[in-house]
């Protein structure tokens, strides 16, 4: 698939079945994250792996922040499942802390640059993802699952990978609107 066909397909799966993704698949993805553009040369991208142990750990964190009311709702437990156990892979994107404001700043759009072009080479080899933040990502508990030092790398993101049901295309606003430029 070329680069402006994968750009075109690249959506947020919700939804993930079972099936695996080989890590053949998921290691061509981290060395196109690792290709990203870093204007400070600091390279302050860190991946991790979650392990199915520490998965499960982090599922029952997230039963844990959901209120007493949630947990009764089985259908609100079947969607974490299908969130957090249901997808191949869950890599977790960290960023390398930096004293430096500016640093802090243009380090954090360099690994949002590897990110995506993490996603883009999954998604040419016909794999689904997902980018994922929320209070999970930046909770004290999720550190020590994933034996992190929150002092030296910072979580960024979730990155969730699989198969799963391919979202409704999105509407995006015409480049007329995004864009100022006389020749168009």
């Amino acid at each position: 698939m070329d680069l402006q066909e994968a750009i075109r397909k690249r959506r947020t799966i919700h939804s993930f079945n079972t099936n695996e993704v080989s890590d053949q698949i998921v290691q061509r993805a981290i060395e196109a994250a690792n290709q990203a553009p870093c204007h400070r040369h600091t390279f302050p991208w860190r991946f991790t792996n979650v392990d199915p142990k520490q998965r499960e750990c982090l599922f029952n964190l997230a039963l844990e922040l959901k209120s007493v009311d949630h947990l009764e709702n089985a259908s609100t437990q079947q969607k974490l499942v299908e969130k957090m156990l249901n997808p191949s892979h869950l890599i977790v994107a960290s960023q390398v802390c930096s004293t430096e404001p500016k640093t802090k700043i243009e380090d954090y759009a360099a690994c949002a640059c590897a990110i995506q072009n993490l996603l883009l080479s999954l998604v040419s080899d016909g794999v689904g993802s997902k980018w994922s933040t929320g209070e999970i990502t930046t909770h004290k508990q999720t550190y020590g699952i994933l034996e992190m030092d929150s002092k030296k790398e910072e979580i960024i993101a979730f990155l969730w990978i699989g198969y799963g049901v391919e979202p409704n295309e999105v509407k995006r606003p015409p480049i007329t609107s995004i864009y100022r430029n006389s020749r168009f």
